[in-house]
């Protein structure tokens, strides 16, 4: 099966501060995936998990995602919909993201104050110790464009999820993937994702950061289209049986 075929039905959601733009890798590999902009990029934007899934679900109408990939704050969007609607969701995918997603209190302060310093120091933990110099500007201009407000409604909604005590209701194939040089998630949350979500996989992709889509593209391409290669084989046992 192509990767085109293999993108179908996968919905890809960004962190805090970010945008669909950050999956553009993911996208030239799988062009029938999606990636969208979190609702209220422009203002009005949720605070809570459970606000994001909402809104998210009823942009997407009909058309739900079977599989769902979120990065840090869109994976815990990916988990509370996925534990919110379990009839919806067939499969996860996990990235630099944890079961609880504290924010230090002098990012949420410095925020809430449209401190431009503290916002370049969240920007800067983003990436590992050496990250491609264009994925790097990219992205941290999307930070920048990003108001501080729809921010500050990002990180609360981190700052307030905590599904540690749900994973094991989760019956779902799930692909955790971890940067090695992750300072805002370190390997030890997708660990503790991957211990308790039953039948999971986790990969760790070296020399990346948080932004482990853009700073190891090839890699993190490679472990998705394997995942979803699996799924695809699994659906196709089942319908032999």
């Amino acid at each position: 099966m192509d990767a085109a075929s293999l993108g179908e039905g996968l919905l890809l959601l960004h962190g805090a501060g970010g945008r669909a733009l950050v999956w553009q890798n993911q996208l030239l590999a799988f062009p029938r995936a999606r990636a969208l902009d979190l609702p209220g990029r422009a203002g009005d934007t949720p605070n809570s998990v459970e606000g994001f899934v909402g809104a998210l679900r009823a942009a997407c109408g009909t058309g739900a995602p079977r599989v769902l990939a979120g990065h840090s704050l869109g994976g815990a969007i990916a988990l509370g919909w996925a534990l919110s609607h379990p009839g919806e969701v067939r499969a996860l995918i996990l990235l630099c993201t944890g079961a609880r997603l504290r924010v230090a209190p002098q990012i949420l302060e410095g925020v809430r104050a449209a401190d431009t310093a503290v916002i370049a120091q969240f920007g800067a933990m983003w990436f590992g110790t050496n990250p491609p110099p264009r994925q790097r500007e990219k992205a941290l201009a999307l930070l920048g464009a990003t108001p501080p407000g729809v921010l500050l409604a990002d990180l609360e909604a981190a700052d307030a999820f905590d599904a540690m005590g749900e994973l094991d209701a989760l019956r779902l194939p799930t692909l955790v993937i971890c940067g090695a040089e992750d300072r805002l998630t370190p390997v030890k949350y997708g660990r503790y994702l991957n211990e308790r979500i039953a039948g999971s996989e986790m990969v760790t992709i070296e020399q990346a950061g948080h932004m482990v889509m853009l700073e190891q593209p090839r890699a993190t391409n490679q472990a998705v289209r394997g995942f979803l290669e699996r799924l695809e084989q699994e659906v196709g046992h089942a319908r032999d049986s």
